[in-house]
C-alpha cells in the first residue's frame, strides 16, 4: 500500500548557496518524510517574467545535479515551473523578442506581462520550454494554478478581450462585436443573452486547447512524466467555462489524472471561517474533478513562517483535507525567495508527529464514489444559465450554490455535493440558481422522487421559471436584511430547542454584507406544519419561517453574502437534525450539539467510514452521533501508528450512540464500524 504523499514545494536558487540549500533540503525530507519534491523555479519575488531559454539553463543545471541524489533516497523529482500565463504583472515586462499577446481586461487595461494562452507567439515559446523541462526526466511535472483567465493583476478580474478573443467571439456571433456591447450582453439581466455561451464556450476551449498544446510537448519528450494541475476557486472556472474532464485529458494523456484543489486559508483564521470555506472551495473543486483523480490539496502559508500560520492550523489542514479523499498534500510552507528550509520553524515536528494517522487514512483507500449524507446539487455549468442583476465584472456569473453544504457541514450533518439531477431516494438540498439548469420534467422528477430541501433562493428561481405548482405556494415577496419588516425568528410548533421554550433568533445583521441573507416571505396554498414564524422589531409575527410539506423542507432565506453568522444557531441545528430524524427511512450520520464538527460519511458495504473534523478552538471529551444503522464492531484509526484500535461506542438510546476517549480541537478521528 503506497504511503500518504507529502510533497514540498521549494525553491532553490541558482548561485545562491545552492548545493548547501540542497542538502538542508535532503536534510528535512529525511525528518519529516517527504517522498516527493517540487522544485519551483523563477518564482515569486526572483521571478523575471517569462523566462528565456537562456535563462532557464542554470535553473535546469543546477535541478540536473540533484536527480541522483534524489533517486537514492527514494524521494521522486518533480517541477514546478511556478508559471504559464504569469499570474501577475507585479511590474514584470516582456522581453525583447517575446512578441506575445498579453491578456486584456472588460475594461481595456493590457497587462505587461500576463500572456493571452491564445497567442501562438506565446503557446509556440511556452510548449518548447515545456518540452525543455521534459528532457529533465521529472517523475512530474506542474501547471501553475495561473492555467486560468481570472485573478491576474493589475488587470480586474481577468481577461480575456484581446483582440484575438474579439474576434473569435464576434466569429462566432456572425457579426462585429465591439468590447463594452459583448460584455453588457453577456451579463444582461433576465434573459440570458446568446453571447453568454458564446464567452464560455470561447474561453472553455481556449484553455482547453491550451492544455493539449502543454501535454502534448511534455509527452512527445518524456511519455513517462505525469503532468499535475493546480487549480483555483472553482466557482470562477465556471466563469472561465472549464471543462475539467477535457484540461485534464488534455494535459494528462493516458495518465491518473493529478489535481491540486486549492485549500482557502494561506493565513490563519478563524477555525469557523476556514469551516465554511472548505466546503464553498475544496470540497467543490473535489465534486467537479473527475472521480478517479488524484488529489494533492495545498498547504500553503504565506508569508511562510509561524507568524502566518501555526503548527496546530497547518496540521489540521493536512487532516481536514483528507475528507477530499486526498492521497497526497502540496506543501508550500518556505518561502521563495532562496532561503531553503528554515530549521528554526521546526515544522518537521508536526509533519511527522501526524503522518501515520495520515498514512492509516490512506489505507481505507476512501473515494468520493462511496461518500453518503444529504445530496447538496451543484452543476459546473451553471454560469451558462444563472441570470444575472446585471454587473460589469464576469464575476457576475459565479454560480452561488454551496450554502446547504456550508450550513449543514458546520450542523455536523453528513452531506456530499451531486451533480446528478436523476439521483433518486435520498434528500437533496438546493440552493441558488441551480434548478435553471434542469428541464421542468427534471426538476418534478427530481423533487417527487426525493426528500427536498430548498432555500429561498432555490423556491424563488422555480417560481421564477414557471415551475411553482410544483410547490405548495400560492406566492412570493423578497424582504431585505434590515429592512425593519422581520428582525427575529421564532420557534412557533411547541418543541423546544436547546432547551430555550419558544426559542427565538436573529435574521438581522451587524450590516448589508455581513450576517447577511435576505428573507423570502412565502404564502402557502396548502396547510404546512410551521416550525418557525418571523417577527417584527415590535414582536407582531409576520410570516413562516422553517416548513415541512409531505417530503419537502424550506428554509425561507437566500440571496446570501459571504457571511451567513445569525444563520448559526444552535436552535436552528436542533430543527433541523430533528426534521431528518423523522421524515427519513434511513437518515444522514449527525454529530449532535456542537458547532463546527464536521462529518464525513463513506459506505463501504460492511464497513461504514466516518471521517469527523474538530474545526472549533474547543476540545471536547466526547462526541455524540445520530447513526442510521447498528454496528456491530467499532475501531478508530490510530493517531500514534496509524493502526486500527478497538473502540466500545457507548449506546444512548435509539439511534444514538457516545465516543468517549477526547476530541481535542483542530483534528480529526477516523471511526470504522462494521454493520
Amino acid at each position: 500500500m503506497k504511503k500518504f504523499v507529502y510533497s514540498l514545494r521549494i525553491g532553490v536558487c541558482p548561485g545562491f548557496r545552492s548545493q548547501e540549500k540542497f542538502e538542508e533540503v535532503l536534510a528535512f525530507c529525511r525528518e519529516a518524510g517527504i517522498n516527493d519534491i517540487q522544485f519551483h523555479m523563477n518564482m515569486e519575488e526572483v521571478n523575471q517574467g517569462h523566462l528565456t531559454f537562456e535563462e532557464t539553463e542554470p535553473w535546469l543545471k543546477m535541478l540536473a545535479s540533484f536527480r541522483e541524489r534524489l533517486k537514492g533516497e527514494g524521494i521522486s523529482f518533480s517541477l514546478n515551473p511556478w508559471t504559464t500565463t504569469l499570474h501577475t504583472d507585479r511590474g514584470r515586462k516582456l522581453k525583447p523578442g517575446q512578441a506575445f499577446t498579453t491578456m486584456r481586461d472588460y475594461k481595456g487595461r493590457d497587462a505587461d506581462a500576463v500572456a493571452c494562452p491564445l497567442c501562438e507567439n506565446f503557446t509556440d515559446y511556452l510548449t518548447k520550454i515545456y518540452a525543455r523541462y521534459a528532457e529533465m526526466g521529472f517523475d512530474t511535472i506542474w501547471v501553475e494554478d495561473d492555467f486560468r483567465l481570472h485573478n491576474h493583476a493589475p488587470l480586474e478580474w481577468g481577461g480575456c478581450f484581446c483582440d484575438k478573443h474579439m474576434n473569435l467571439f464576434s466569429k462566432e456571433a456572425g457579426r462585429d462585436l465591439t468590447r463594452e456591447d459583448f460584455i453588457r450582453e453577456m451579463l444582461q439581466p433576465g434573459e440570458v443573452h446568446p453571447s453568454r455561451k458564446i464567452w464560455l464556450d470561447v474561453m472553455g476551449c481556449t484553455m482547453a486547447d491550451f492544455g493539449r498544446k502543454i501535454g502534448h510537448a511534455v509527452r512527445s519528450v518524456a511519455p513517462e512524466s505525469r503532468i499535475g494541475l493546480m487549480s483555483s476557486a472553482p466557482q470562477a472556472h465556471c466563469v472561465e467555462g472549464r471543462d475539467w474532464d477535457r484540461v485534464l485529458s488534455n494535459l494528462s494523456g493516458t495518465h491518473r489524472y493529478l489535481n491540486r484543489p486549492h485549500l482557502p486559508a494561506y493565513r490563519e483564521v478563524a477555525g469557523s471561517q476556514y469551516c465554511l470555506e472548505f466546503q464553498r472551495y475544496s470540497r467543490l473543486t473535489a465534486a467537479f474533478l473527475p472521480g478517479q483523480t488524484e488529489l494533492w490539496p495545498e498547504l500553503d502559508n504565506f508569508p511562510h513562517t509561524t507568524f502566518s500560520k501555526s503548527h496546530r492550523f497547518a496540521s489540521f489542514q493536512i487532516e481536514a483535507s483528507l475528507a477530499l479523499c486526498s492521497e497526497g498534500i502540496s506543501i508550500n510552507i518556505s518561502d521563495m525567495i532562496g532561503n531553503g528550509i528554515a530549521f528554526e520553524q521546526k515544522n518537521e515536528t508536526y509533519l511527522k508527529r501526524i503522518r501515520p494517522y495520515l498514512d492509516g487514512v490512506n489505507r481505507l483507500e476512501l473515494a468520493r464514489c462511496d461518500e453518503e449524507g444529504v445530496r447538496v446539487m451543484v452543476d459546473p455549468r451553471s454560469s451558462y444559465t444563472l441570470k444575472t442583476s446585471g454587473g460589469q465584472s464576469p464575476d457576475a456569473l459565479r454560480p452561488r450554490e454551496t450554502f446547504w453544504a456550508e450550513y449543514l457541514s458546520a450542523f455536523g450533518i453528513a452531506n456530499c455535493y451531486c451533480t446528478d439531477p436523476s439521483i433518486t431516494g435520498v434528500t437533496i438540498a438546493v440552493s441558488g440558481q441551480y434548478f435553471r439548469n434542469l428541464t421542468e420534467q427534471q426538476v418534478r422528477f427530481l423533487l417527487e422522487s426525493n426528500r427536498a430541501m430548498l432555500d429561498g433562493e432555490a423556491v424563488a428561481t422555480l417560481i421564477d421559471m414557471d415551475l411553482g405548482h410544483l410547490l405548495p405556494i400560492e406566492s412570493i415577496e423578497w424582504h431585505c436584511l434590515n429592512s425593519g419588516y422581520h428582525s427575529f425568528e421564532q420557534v412557533c410548533n411547541g418543541q423546544v430547542y436547546h432547551g430555550l421554550p419558544e426559542a427565538r433568533m436573529s435574521v438581522q445583521g451587524l450590516s448589508e454584507t455581513l450576517e447577511s441573507g435576505d428573507w423570502l416571505d412565502i404564502t402557502y396554498n396548502t396547510d404546512v406544519k410551521a416550525l418557525t414564524k418571523l417577527h417584527s422589531p415590535q414582536g407582531e409575527p409576520v410570516g413562516q419561517g422553517v416548513v415541512r410539506y409531505n417530503n419537502l423542507i424550506i428554509f425561507p432565506f437566500g440571496r446570501f453574502r459571504e457571511d451567513y453568522l445569525s444563520f448559526l444557531h444552535p436552535v436552528r441545528q436542533e430543527i433541523l437534525q430533528s426534521l431528518l430524524l423523522e421524515s427519513m427511512d434511513r437518515f444522514p450520520v449527525m454529530v449532535k450539539n456542537l458547532p463546527y464538527t464536521t462529518v464525513n460519511h463513506f459506505d463501504r458495504g460492511g464497513r461504514q467510514i466516518m471521517l469527523l473534523s474538530n474545526f472549533g478552538s474547543d476540545d471536547y471529551e466526547s462526541v455524540d452521533l445520530s447513526l442510521p444503522f447498528h454496528t456491530e464492531k467499532a475501531s478508530r484509526i490510530s493517531r500514534i501508528n496509524g493502526e486500527a484500535e478497538s473502540l466500545l461506542l457507548e449506546g444512548l438510546g435509539k439511534n444514538s450512540y457516545r465516543v468517549n476517549g477526547g476530541f481535542p480541537a483542530k483534528t480529526t478521528m477516523c471511526l470504522v464500524l462494521e454493520v
